[in-house]
């Protein structure tokens, strides 16, 4: 019996110590535990600031490569249009070295045809020279011929007798003013502008106290009007007023300068 109780009072005492081990055990599998929580919490919140920081770098990458597409797009844009404004410049030039070309080959051809008419004219009055000019003298002289054919608006006749005196070099200077003067108006009313500004700008700047310098100057703002050189045209009519202020020429510069 006493055996027995022995037996019973050890195991008790055994059961007794396997539980206190139990609870030791538990106790640290609880500490591992709150202490791998604890790690776990850490290493997620670790996690979570590296994903924020890859979503930040993320953002930051696409705006910076947003602004690279843009700046390239802007560098696109602008090299596309100074292209084309470039090309367009060389249209401009391109056109405009197209019509110097055509007015340097018209030049050309007038100035061939002039040289053509300069032989007629010489050959001619070697002929009249030669015969001692009893043609002349009979018809009257070449310049009367020139100016009653400019009165009857025989413009071609007139034309070449002008041209023919100037040639003979034997007139005056108001004689030859006179002739400038009526090969000017030729050209004008065949609408030569430029041709008449020529011969009207050789009174003005020669001799502008010339009687016909009034008339000339008022014909060269005519002609600018007539070619649309507005701007030309309205400071000429200005000077004509200006410099010739009591002619008759400056009463229609001021008329003529306020319809532009």
């Amino acid at each position: 019996m006493t055996k027995i109780l022995v037996l019973i009072t050890l195991l008790s005492l055994t059961s007794c110590f396997k539980t206190a081990e139990e609870i030791r055990r538990e106790k640290e599998i609880d500490q591992q535990l709150t202490q791998s929580n604890q790690t776990i919490a850490s290493l997620n919140e670790q996690i979570a600031q590296l994903k924020m920081a890859i979503t930040s770098t993320s953002g930051k990458l696409e705006e910076i490569n947003y602004s690279q597409n843009q700046e390239e797009s802007e560098t696109q844009k602008t090299l596309v249009a100074n292209l084309l404004q470039i090309n367009e410049q060389l249209k401009v030039l391109m056109e405009e070295n197209k019509l110097q070309k055509e007015q340097i080959s018209a030049l050309s051809k007038e100035l061939e045809s002039q040289k053509e008419f300069i032989k007629k004219v010489t050959s001619t009055l070697k002929g009249i020279n030669s015969s001692g000019g009893n043609s002349s003298r009979s018809k009257g002289s070449l310049l009367k011929q020139a100016h009653k054919a400019f009165e009857k608006n025989k413009q071609k006749e007139a034309r070449d007798l002008y041209n023919r005196v100037l040639a003979e070099e034997k007139i005056n200077n108001a004689q030859k003013n006179h002739v400038y003067f009526n090969l000017g108006l030729l050209d004008y009313w065949n609408k030569r502008y430029d041709e008449a500004l020529v011969y009207f700008s050789k009174i003005y700047t020669k001799y502008p106290r010339s009687s016909l310098s009034p008339r000339a100057l008022l014909y060269i703002a005519r002609s600018f009007k007539k070619s649309k050189k507005l701007e030309e045209a309205k400071a000429t009519y200005s000077e004509v007023m200006s410099n010739y202020p009591k002619s008759k020429q400056a009463t229609y510069a001021k008329k003529e300068l306020s319809e532009l």
